[in-house]
């Protein structure tokens, strides 16, 4: 690689737009794009899931059973070759079964740099609920059984980690319901969970989230807060936690206070003591009552993105209602940004009755909102998917759907809820639904569908002879739209090309029309797109410097690289070659192919072999 392309690439800029039905299910996935699993149980308790960086998909969930009047819950995980075939070499089968109390469910799933799962857990003993005097659950021996929250870690091939606590677990009892749980660089691990608390001097009771840090062996961190659990000073259920680059920590949570609707966002120092410097410690956003907020985001430039569900009520008796998407991006020191949607924050309605389920970043930064909405009213229990799309500028993308939304044309039935909604490295897109199967029992719906993939799509080579430069596209909406003049004068397809597929996005990057380089490069993700990412960060925008566009199309890293690099089976090397410009004192241009014979028509005008860089398809 030569350093010195960060000053050079020439093209004229074009707006890259979508062209494939992100909503057709990917036939290369189980059953024409689908796969159906029984829980062998009337009833289960929630479904998360995870793709590992393999593109294997995790999928988990607990099977909760009811012997004379005792319940009790059994919790599995699931995995998922990439063709949607079970993974036979995890648990049993491909699934795995454990307990931590005999009643437990599992609230969020994450993945540790060393592949092992990790799972926040909710944990009790079976018990037989009564209501008098007050609602609660009895053990066997009479007791009450106690709820608290646990970490559970499994290895890479499902078993327990024995590690973790001598057990592959470790419980805190000071807190319940194990809402999120997050690893730091060092191994250390963060759980989040809740307590009720007094609120004086009103007489009522407020839950507040807790938060704990653990030792890699399960034992308490004693550096964080004494080996104590950190309290809410929002007043909120923590449904968010994010380790910053930093080491800060952020938990955010739902805040249905009448002085303080919305959302709270609170920032730790690593020691776990409150950050006051982070806007006195927290942030209130207002949303609304009864807004939930579902995830948390630092980007590359040290903002943080939040989005959820937000309702809105009107009318003279506040009956009626709207329900929405909402974002909000924050500066690094807690402040609202006013260069996002309007002033900070962005919301959308969706409709009266809808469900948030999640999110996911789209190839250009921009968020994807998932969830449903009912039809007839929520009483109906008749709903279909409903996904928005947010400009990284904190806008409804009109090029996505009708003004930014997009609703499947798919009527699903009573009680088959969409409950997780995730993308995997090359865009694909997965949802993840509760189903009744034909003998009453609880089912997963694992639906993966075309998304932004690109795979099997024809990366086109143009060329302009006036500025000698070179361009490819996957997209084909951009290629016709360059075939109109979109792109000005002088651009012609050179017939030559490769199939987009494989395992790694390539990242795309624009520099400028000035001060430049005017042009697109491209390179796959790893370590030259980071390292242009963050030159980006560091580059004022007034200085010549590569801009993030998107992730593009698909391809495979080579076995080796360079000059002599080669490919693995089934694949054919694509290669590159540098026109030099920065050295001579012109927009730089790069020409990317799989045809030995075109790079060398290059290299012998003076162009540098940079040799293969990429693996496409046969």
């Amino acid at each position: 690689m030569y350093i010195k392309w960060i000053f050079a690439c020439a093209w004229l800029f074009i707006v890259k737009g979508a062209s494939a039905a992100p909503l057709d299910l990917d036939p290369d996935f189980g059953v024409h794009g689908h796969i159906i699993f029984s829980t062998e149980q009337p009833q289960s308790v929630g479904v998360n899931s995870v793709v590992q960086p393999d593109g294997k998909l995790i999928v988990t969930g607990s099977r909760q059973k009811v012997v004379e009047n005792q319940y009790s819950a059994e919790m599995f995980t699931r995995r998922f070759n990439v063709d949607g075939s079970p993974d036979t070499g995890f648990g049993i089968n491909g699934e795995s079964r454990f307990s931590v109390r005999g009643f437990d469910d599992i609230h969020m799933i994450t993945l540790q740099a060393d592949g092992k799962i990790l799972l926040a857990v909710g944990a009790r003993e079976p018990c037989v609920p009564y209501t008098i005097p007050t609602p609660g659950c009895a053990t066997n021996s009479g007791q009450k059984s106690v709820y608290i929250s646990a970490i559970v870690r499994l290895q890479n091939n499902g078993t327990l980690d024995t590690t973790l606590g001598g057990k592959g677990f470790v419980e805190a009892t000071d807190f319940y319901s194990g809402d999120r749980v997050a690893v730091q660089p060092d191994g250390k691990l963060l759980l989040l969970g809740a307590i009720s608390e007094p609120r004086l001097p009103v007489s009522e009771w407020v839950a507040n989230w807790k938060l704990a840090r653990f030792n890699a062996d399960g034992t308490r961190d004693v550096s964080f807060n004494g080996g104590d659990a950190v309290s809410s000073r929002c007043n909120t259920l923590g449904s968010a936690l994010l380790i910053q680059k930093d080491g800060s920590i952020l938990v955010g949570g739902s805040s249905n206070s009448p002085e303080n609707r919305g959302i709270c966002i609170e920032r730790l120092f690593p020691d776990g003591g409150h950050d006051l410097s982070f806007n006195q410690g927290k942030i209130y956003t207002d949303f609304g009552q009864d807004a939930t907020f579902h995830s948390l985001e630092e980007l590359k430039d040290g903002k943080i993105l939040a989005a959820g569900r937000y309702m809105s009520r009107y009318g003279g008796d506040q009956s009626a209602r709207q329900i929405g998407v909402f974002a909000a991006r924050f500066a690094a020191d807690g402040i609202l940004d006013p260069g996002y949607g309007n002033n900070g924050t962005f919301l959308y309605p969706v409709a009266e009755y809808y469900w948030h389920v999640g999110s996911t970043f789209a190839r250009d930064g921009a968020i994807i909102a998932a969830g449903f909405e009912y039809i007839a009213g929520e009483q109906q229990q008749q709903y279909r998917t409903t996904l928005v799309k947010v400009t990284p500028d904190g806008h409804s993308d009109p090029r996505f759907g009708n003004n930014g939304i997009l609703r499947s044309s798919r009527i699903s039935a009573a009680y088959d809820y969409l409950r997780g909604f995730l993308s995997d490295s090359t865009y694909h897109w997965f949802m993840i639904s509760e189903k009744t199967l034909s003998d009453l029992s609880v089912g997963v719906l694992i639906e993966r569908y075309k998304g932004e993939n690109m795979d099997g799509l024809p990366v086109v080579e143009f060329y302009n002879t006036s500025l000698d430069h070179y361009f490819i596209t996957a997209d084909a909406a951009e290629a016709a739209a360059i075939d109109n003049g979109s792109a000005g004068p002088g651009w012609k397809r050179t017939g030559y090309g490769f199939m987009s597929g494989g395992s790694t996005s390539v990242c795309r990057f624009y520099g400028s029309m000035l001060p430049g380089p005017n042009s697109h490069f491209y390179t796959l993700a790893g370590s030259e797109c980071d390292s242009l990412k963050q030159q980006q960060a560091d580059t004022s925008s007034t200085e010549k410097r590569w801009n993030f566009e998107s992730m593009d199309f698909a391809s495979t890293l080579p076995v080796t690289g360079g000059i002599n690099g080669s490919c693995s089976a089934n694949t054919i090397p694509v290669y590159r070659a540098y026109n030099n410009g920065f050295s001579q004192g012109i927009d730089s241009n790069h020409r990317i192919s799989t045809s030995h014979e075109a790079i060398q028509e290059v290299v012998s005008r003076g162009w540098i072999n940079e040799g293969v860089v990429m693996c496409a398809p046969n």
